[in-house]
């Protein structure tokens, strides 16, 4: 996914700051691997917007189930 895009969308969500595509903006997947595993492992719903797969649906812009 282009990082620009990334950087340019956001939900209006008062929980933004929670969603995959900004704490990846903000690098977390380098910096806290296991953390961001937790998140991505055995994942529920994907994104309707970027396409990026959580276990949690509060992790995700526009959330489906899977």
């Amino acid at each position: 996914m282009n990082v620009a895009l990334q950087l340019k969308h956001d939900c209006g969500g008062e929980f933004h700051h929670e969603h995959l595509c900004y704490i990846i903006s903000q690098g977390f997947n380098l910096t806290d691997g296991q953390g961001y595993r937790a998140l991505i492992e055995s994942p529920a719903f994907r994104c309707d917007h970027c396409g990026r797969r959580a276990k949690n649906g509060a992790n995700l812009c526009v959330p489906a189930k899977l």
